[in-house]
């Protein structure tokens, strides 16, 4: 099945975006098993307006609440399009609201487990010889899109705020090869889906053969998976509006998505006037100090300076402050306990030069872990 990558522009409306102090919400800790409205209470009096709840389960997750599951891979929600590991997100919806606080479901789509079987996979250009699978489910696939988009209908049955999208809505550098997503290509700009029409040569990095810089022909693929994301994302919009008008979507934007469009675009496909023009009416920017920090090799200083610049620019695109949530970091992503509330204080004050910006504390488990940007 072929979808036309044809898209409508979607006109952001200013008076529906609102400035978001979030938290979101990885893994509810334990202690609220009996008492969920505590969290609530405790996230209200620090000022957060806000909650994005991890509504899905895969393989290698631990549970909200440490409670048993159901099966290895699922959703927190009732569907018969996934396993549902418990209906926990109504009572999360109904908490928050008591607390006066927008809920929004934290859903993924090409990582999901129960949909990443053999058959669902994407297919990757190799270096090293033959096709291999790909980073996530494949979306040209009419079972997976189907399924997707029942499953965002099926999650906009509840009362929630907003849905904000996973980070695995992208399609990396190599991947598309398969029959379903060529073939498209194929008929929309003439050009095969070849490594030698994307890449210039091979070489070898780290005992392992790779492609070594693009074709302008590869530009023209990267453009085309991320309007055929763009078309995705807003049919999937379009889905769980029909039964939650009000409901806002907001897109996950890797860093350097704002920074350098062009690396962005090749790694990713992700271009933020796409999801723009797609519908989101929220660019979640993932600013994690830790890792850019580590990647970029900036001092503290610099990251934070850097993390400023990635809001400024995020902003450009979207025409609205409110409507770009910066996901600042409170917690080591890597086992090492609070990061500095310092530097939380400093990337907060060099955030705030770009405007009067969203933002949300990441990752949070209990109410300890929500740092507060100071006013």
């Amino acid at each position: 099945m072929f979808f036309s990558s044809a898209y409508s522009e979607t006109v952001l409306s200013s008076e529906s975006i609102y400035l978001i102090n979030g938290a979101q919400v990885f893994v509810l800790d334990e202690k609220y098993k009996d008492n969920i409205d505590l969290f609530f209470k405790e996230a209200k009096s620090k000022g957060i307006n806000t909650v994005f709840f991890r509504v899905f389960h895969n393989s290698k997750d631990r549970s909200h609440l440490n409670m048993p599951v159901t099966c290895e891979s699922g959703v927190y929600f009732e569907t018969k399009y996934a396993c549902t590991v418990n209906n926990l997100l109504k009572d999360m919806v109904d908490y928050a609201h008591k607390n006066n606080i927008k809920l929004y479901a934290w859903m993924a789509t090409r990582s999901l487990s129960f949909l990443k079987t053999a058959e669902n996979m994407s297919m990757s250009l190799s270096a090293e010889g033959k096709d291999v699978t790909g980073y996530g489910a494949n979306i040209f696939k009419k079972d997976v899109r189907d399924t997707l988009l029942n499953l965002f209908e099926d999650l906009a049955k509840y009362e929630i705020d907003g849905i904000l999208f996973q980070d695995d809505f992208i399609i990396k550098y190599t991947e598309g090869s398969d029959k379903y997503a060529a073939a498209l290509f194929k008929e929309e700009t003439g050009i095969d889906v070849k490594k030698e029409n994307f890449f210039k040569s091979i070489k070898e990095y780290n005992g392992r053969k790779v492609f070594s810089e693009y074709k302008d022909e590869f530009y023209v693929w990267a453009e085309w998976k991320s309007s055929q994301l763009a078309l995705l994302f807003k049919e999937l919009k379009e889905k769980a509006k029909t039964v939650n008008p009000k409901i806002k979507f907001a897109a996950n934007v890797y860093y350097e998505t704002p920074v350098d469009e062009a690396a962005a675009m090749a790694w990713y496909s992700q271009k933020l006037s796409t999801l723009k023009s797609a519908g989101a009416d929220y660019f979640a920017v993932m600013g994690y100090f830790e890792q850019i920090s580590s990647e970029q090799k900036l001092g503290r200083v610099e990251t934070a300076a850097f993390i400023g610049s990635i809001a400024e620019n995020a902003v450009k695109v979207m025409g609205n402050e409110k409507a770009v949530i910066m996901k600042l970091q409170s917690k080591s992503f890597l086992g090492k306990g609070m990061l500095s509330y310092d530097d939380y204080k400093l990337v907060c004050r060099q955030v705030k030069l770009a405007g009067n910006v969203s933002y949300t504390v990441v990752p949070v488990f209990a109410s300890e872990d929500i740092y507060v940007c100071p006013k």
